[in-house]
């Protein structure tokens, strides 16, 4: 997890490559909650088209449970971070897919349309 703490500074820096690297962790990962979670965090200092498209399918990807929860709460918080003209779309796109559970699409609706309900 440190790390992760490690790329993420990179990626402050303008490392480009520490984020590149940390999309590929999150696919490596696929199993490990908590590792996926500190790399969601860190993935906010990256910015980019990509990684909206790989945060957005990992939403997609995992099912809500006790065990992810968390996980899926990370995503979301990090998509929320970004700039309006990179993930704004897709915030809302998901908002609206039933295959995310009803208490994140209620959460991705209310960054889509700027209100803001405390979980």
């Amino acid at each position: 997890m440190d790390g992760c703490k490690l790329l993420n500074s990179l990626c402050h820096v303008g490392r480009i490559e520490a984020g590149v690297f940390l999309l590929g962790l999150l696919r490596q990962n696929s199993d490990n909650y908590a590792r996926l979670t500190a790399i969601a965090e860190a993935l906010a200092a990256f910015p980019t088209a990509a990684t909206v498209d790989a945060l957005a399918a990992e939403l997609l990807r995992v099912k809500g449970s006790n065990a992810t929860r968390g996980y899926l709460r990370r995503i979301i918080d990090t998509l929320e971070r970004f700039p309006d003209n990179i993930a704004h779309a897709r915030i809302l796109e998901l908002s609206s897919d039933l295959r995310i559970g009803a208490r994140f699409r209620q959460r991705l609706q209310s960054i889509a349309f700027g209100t803001f309900n405390d979980w």
